[in-house]
């Protein structure tokens, strides 16, 4: 763990993340459904309907891109606060393996560029999420604005 104060002069390049483990399951999965209106069925997916998502791709419920986001986001909060991400840095995921009820993800990543562009300090970080079996799941990008 990082015990030296987070600027944008102490990151190295190299340096490790903390890492951030999280559990899956199916009451998770349904529990991050987005509600858009409470005046309409919820569609059959294969994130909430079991017996619909073993007909699909992944022979069974899996989690959302959009929630992996989210695990990653809190990853990348242990150090950097969410603003880092305001006034052009962004986050981006591919998946690779679904991220299943049962499965317990493990999220390292690291510092792979930092530099200053427009008067901005800007830090570039990569990270990859493997689950129990150590197969890789995903993948994630991040840049962040550091305000120091």
């Amino acid at each position: 763990m990082n015990t030296k104060p987070i600027t944008f002069d102490t990151l190295q390049i190299g340096d490790e993340l903390p890492s951030f483990e999280i559990g899956e399951t199916q009451e998770t999965i349904n529990g991050a459904r987005l509600i858009v209106d409470d005046t309409h069925e919820i569609p059959r997916n294969i994130h909430t309907d079991p017996e619909f998502a073993k007909e699909g791709l992944f022979a069974g419920t899996v989690n959302a891109g959009v929630t992996t986001m989210a695990y990653v986001n809190t990853m990348l909060e242990q150090w950097f606060p969410a603003s880092n991400f305001y006034d052009g840095g962004g986050l981006v995921f591919k998946a690779i393996d679904p991220f299943r009820p049962g499965d317990t993800v493990t999220f390292t990543g690291k510092i792979a560029d930092k530099r200053e562009e427009g008067g901005k300090k800007i830090v570039d970080c990569k990270i990859e999420g493997y689950n129990q079996l150590g197969k890789i799941m995903g993948v994630a990008e991040a840049t962040l604005v550091l305000q120091d």
